[in-house]
């Protein structure tokens, strides 16, 4: 069985949001109830995912520690260039309507199970 330790994504967005933890829950147990809901559960999809991302480079950099500011340098440059794209994509596609920051998380959450699997591909290969 795996621990998974620190917060839930549930419990981070509570924090980030300021909404009560049963809130938050309430948001995410039906993501098709409201727009607010779509948008939790988008913003969710993203943490989950970058959580994800962050476990691949963090074995990377276990397996590699000389590696950890060339990994860090690239990882800071992919993010701003994804939520750089995700960002006009949902503008170019929602303008300010109520979908865009759904659309902005999912563009997010794509690009990033993208990027981890191309980084786990690259951790697979130098472990072989």
């Amino acid at each position: 069985m795996h621990a998974f330790a620190g917060p839930t994504a549930a419990d981070e967005i509570a924090a980030r949001s300021g909404l009560p933890a049963s809130e938050v829950n309430a948001l995410l147990s039906d993501c098709d109830s409201s727009q607010t809901s779509m948008n939790f559960c988008a913003w969710r999809d993203q943490l989950v995912a970058e959580r994800e991302l962050q476990r691949i480079v963090d074995k990377r950099v276990s397996e590699q520690p000389r590696r950890k500011a060339a990994l860090d340098a690239e990882m800071a440059k992919w993010k701003k260039a994804r939520d750089t794209s995700c960002e006009k994509s949902a503008r170019n596609a929602w303008g300010d309507g109520s979908m865009r920051p759904a659309a902005q998380a999912i563009c997010a959450t794509a690009a990033t199970k993208e990027m981890a699997t191309r980084l786990s591909a690259r951790v697979s290969r130098k472990s072989q």
